[in-house]
Formats: structure tokens, sequence, C-alpha cells
């Protein structure tokens, strides 16, 4: 077991830095929300355009005015001079607005069912979430949602420290996005994967997913792509213990062992004169 490094998780605060890649993240938000409300749009949408052309049409046929004034007019029929138009005209005018009226209850019907359907919800908190992983800054990584990932993720929320979940399960990752936690679902031994957590602004990573060569491959990985990053890895094992060490991990936790050693501290409350043989 290595030494604490003498410096607390609750030391570490976020801090300004420049994040280049915030448009590009937006834009891929976005590109996954646009489809689901087209899917819902694109049928009034195509019903309005087409009423618009009718429109148009009808009002050069009884005014005689360019396309570009009638188009004016669907949507600002107070403009229309009264006393310079037809009775026709003015009748037309009042069932184009009326029309109008209808269109724009249909478009914010269809856009508050997306918006608060599941799959939109899901949509806008997603983007949300992309977001916000691309403001987070000098944050700790924390690779793995099990039994000890939960437990850092719950030190981490009460420290109020800045962090990043990679989790690759499905269902995890869609509730930790309705409890507003900035998760990413992936592999973390994907580059990507751990550029999209920001690791070139991270402090450090925590590496606690139950499968020893992940996280020594993970560790390795985080190693070579910032230098400076404090890493935290799990192992299962005593014999790997050393090897992620070596590999580039500032400290290496055994869960097991030091469940071990808790208990047998508390045991040895028990037995005051073994504590003053120690």
């Amino acid at each position: 077991m290595s030494q604490p490094t003498g410096r607390s998780l609750a030391s570490f605060h976020p801090l300004e830095a420049d994040t280049p890649t915030r448009r590009t993240a937006i834009r891929t938000s976005l590109s996954h929300l646009f489809p689901i409300f087209w899917r819902r749009l694109w049928l009034p949408i195509l019903v309005f355009a087409g009423f618009n052309v009718l429109c148009v049409v009808v009002y050069q046929r009884l005014e005689g005015l360019r396309w570009q004034d009638a188009f004016f007019w669907i949507t600002h029929p107070h403009s229309l001079e009264y006393k310079q138009i037809h009775d026709v005209t003015k009748f037309f005018a009042v069932f184009v607005y009326f029309c109008v009226f209808a269109f724009q209850i249909w478009i914010a019907e269809r856009v508050l069912v997306t918006i608060f359907r599941r799959q939109g919800m899901e949509a806008w908190k997603s983007m949300i979430n992309d977001v916000g992983i691309e403001q987070v800054n000098d944050h700790f990584i924390v690779c793995g949602y099990g039994q000890v990932g939960r437990t850092v993720v719950d030190q981490l929320k009460r420290l109020e420290i800045p962090f990043v979940l990679i989790e690759t399960n499905d269902g995890l990752y869609r509730e930790l996005l309705k409890e507003g936690v900035l998760v990413i679902q992936g592999d973390a031994k994907r580059h990507d994967v751990l550029l999209t957590a920001g690791i070139h602004r991270a402090r450090g990573i925590c590496i606690v997913i139950d499968n020893d060569a992940d996280n020594l491959y993970i560790t390795v990985t985080a190693r070579s792509m910032n230098t400076n990053l404090k890493i935290i890895t799990r192992a299962g094992q005593q014999r790997y213990a050393q090897a992620i060490r070596s590999s580039g991990a500032d400290e290496v936790i055994i869960p097991e062992y030091e469940g071990g050693l808790m208990t047998g501290r508390m045991i040895e409350r028990y037995y005051p004169s073994h504590s003053k043989l120690a």
C-alpha cells in the first residue's frame, strides 16, 4: 500500500480555464436533440408552409400584391389598410388570422409534448449534461459506479468536489442523468471517452472498476494523456498492486485489505492489554 500524499480531497477547488471544445459539445448535443423534435414537428411545419403559399397566392389574386407584401400580411394582419381593400379580402384576412393562431397552438402542443415525454426529457438532460462536462475544470474523473465507486461519488458530493463519472451501464447512466450527476456512458479505456471527460483539465482520476486488468490499462492510458494527473487506482489483489503503482498510479487502494485492517482495529479495541503491548 502506498502512503497518503498528505493532501485531502477537500482541498481541491475548481479553477477557471479555457475550454475550446465547448462549442463542439453543444453542437453534438443539439445534433441529438434536433431529430427528436423534427419527428414531431415536420407535419405541422409542412402544412403551415403550404398554408402560407396558398395565402400568398390568394392575396395576390385579390389585391394584386407582390408576393413579399402578401406574405407580410399573413403574420401582420394589422398592416392591412381596411379602407383600401375589398370586403372579400377582409373576410379572408380574418380566416388567415384564426388559422395562424391554430397553427401556433398545434406547434406549441407538439413542442411541449416532445419536451415532457421521456425521450425529450432525456435529450434535454443529456444536452445539459454535455455542456456541464465541458465547463467543469480542475475536477476528478471517477471510473466505475460499483460498490466502491458509489462511495467515492457520495464523498465527492459531500465535499463539494467537482467530478465527472464514467459508466458503461446504460441503465445506471440514465439514472444518474436524472439525478443531475455529470456522467459519460462509455468505456474508460478509450482515449476519446477520457478526452470527453476532460482529462487534460482534470486534477485527478479515481479508477475503481472491479477488474484489475482494466484498471491497470486505464492507469497507463491516463498517465500518458496527462503527466500531471493525480491517479488513485483500485486493486483487487495484492499481486496487481505493485504493477499498478509502477504503471503510474499515485495511490493504490485494495478495498478488501483496507476492510481487513479496519476490522482488525475494531477487534483490537476489545483487547486493551494487547494494544499496550503493541
